[in-house]
């Protein structure tokens, strides 16, 4: 095992720093890799929560049990829970109309898409799941109203691994609901990073039998459809990056669907990716330390040459002028302009009244400032060989190989904050 990790320079132009890994921390000391978050795994119903224990084969370390017990005050809630609310609004959900086609933003982790759908979250005409729908999918039709206020307190400001503000109500990956419901997902692996990568067939469902794969699908229909209901029948903005390797599946749920995919330079998608995993492998685990060196860099380069290639292999499915791509590096010289465009060639409509609050949230992240990355050369050269369909198709080849040089730290509008 390496005896140094990767880490962001602390101010932009540093080079990156060999930190020497802690030694092994006493028996209840906890030690969370970017600060502490409670658990996602709050908002499962109980049968779920004992099958992801059994899966981990109650691998607990000391210092994780004291918030394990804590789970076991609340999840029993989330099935009672479940059961009024499905009295309440199932049939209204199952009679649902679908006519308004989502919007899908794609792409890899750490490539710009929460800054698109954070964007696209400002306009009144659209709508986007939110963290409690998906942290409590089961019955945030019903309780949404009133929990967030009380369960807030429980949420840090900021995320463990940036400054970017959580809440409850911010637009959210729908991935999370699925993993609370206990559907396939490679965010299993939250919950027992020292066995490895966990589900890893659910990002494109390639190895998966045709029952497993309708499983997914009618579990991803049940949480769309209560979320079309609870947010008035608008149009939805869903976001997750492992959609971008699902659009046979896609394609085939929301025929007239439109997509935003968006790429950037791997140099800097790779390390951020290791550093947002690091976080939430740490404060999500069952056991912890989460012992990630043998692995996660693999993992995360392997992930992402097969999200590139399964999202080559299928974006033909989808119809001409359903589909809009995008460099971040080009998105970001001119938001607006770039917002105005994705409305016009994707035939979404209503620009004129989203343009002002798009340019409201700009405003308010105008100091926001994110790392900047150099790794070290065997490892550069590892990532550019693996890549270099994806270097080549979007443009990188000159910029990944150019010599490293101290780059200014970006702003707000320019930035790309992947959310929990």
């Amino acid at each position: 095992m390496p005896d140094y990790e990767i880490v962001p320079p602390e101010e932009a132009g540093q080079p990156t720093r060999r930190r020497r890994v802690k030694p092994r921390m006493p028996a209840f000391t906890i030690e969370r890799y970017g600060g502490r978050l409670i658990y996602f795994w709050f908002g499962m119903r109980f049968g779920v929560l004992m099958k992801l224990f059994k899966r981990g084969r109650y691998s607990f370390t000391l210092n994780c049990i004291p918030d394990t017990l804590l789970l076991f005050l609340w999840v029993p809630w989330n099935s009672v829970l479940y059961w009024i609310s499905e009295a309440k609004y199932r049939r209204r959900a199952e009679r649902v109309p679908l006519d308004q086609p989502p919007i899908f933003v794609i792409g890899h982790w750490r490539t710009g898409t929460t800054l698109l759908h954070d964007l696209f979250s400002t306009d009144p005409n659209l709508a986007y799941p939110t963290t409690y729908e998906c942290f409590f999918p089961h019955h945030f039709l019903l309780t949404e109203g009133t929990l967030p206020k009380v369960m807030k307190v429980l949420l840090p400001k900021k995320r463990p691994q940036d400054d970017v503000p959580v809440g409850f109500d911010r637009p959210q990956e729908e991935e999370f609901g699925m993993m609370i419901l206990g559907e396939g997902t490679p965010y299993i692996t939250h919950a027992w990073p020292r066995f490895g990568p966990a589900d890893s067939d659910y990002l494109d469902f390639k190895g998966l039998s045709d029952a497993a794969k309708r499983k997914w699908a009618d579990a991803y229909m049940w949480l769309y459809r209560r979320l079309v209901l609870k947010h008035g029948g608008k149009r939805l903005v869903m976001k997750t990056p492992a959609n971008a390797a699902r659009l046979k599946l896609l394609t085939k749920l929301f025929p007239d669907a439109r997509y935003v995919y968006l790429a950037r330079n791997p140099l800097d998608v790779f390390p951020s990716t290791v550093k947002l995993w690091r976080a939430l492998y740490s404060t999500q685990g069952l056991h912890n330390p989460p012992h990630l060196d043998p692995w996660l860099d693999d993992y995360v380069l392997d992930m992402f040459a097969r999200l590139t290639e399964d999202y080559e292999e299928d974006r033909h499915l989808i119809p001409k002028g359903h589909l809009v791509e995008f460099r971040y590096e080009d998105f970001v010289k001119d938001p607006i302009v770039n917002m105005r465009d994705i409305y016009a060639r994707l035939d979404i409509g209503g620009f004129e009244q989203a343009e002002a609050p798009m340019r409201a949230f700009l405003g308010d992240r105008a100091e926001h400032r994110v790392s900047s990355y150099q790794l070290p050369e065997p490892l550069k050269r590892k990532v550019i060989a693996r890549l270099k369909p994806y270097i080549d198709r979007f443009g990188y080849r000159a910029a990944v190989e150019a010599k490293p040089a101290a780059r200014p730290a970006a702003k707000a509008q320019v930035s790309e904050p992947e959310r929990f």
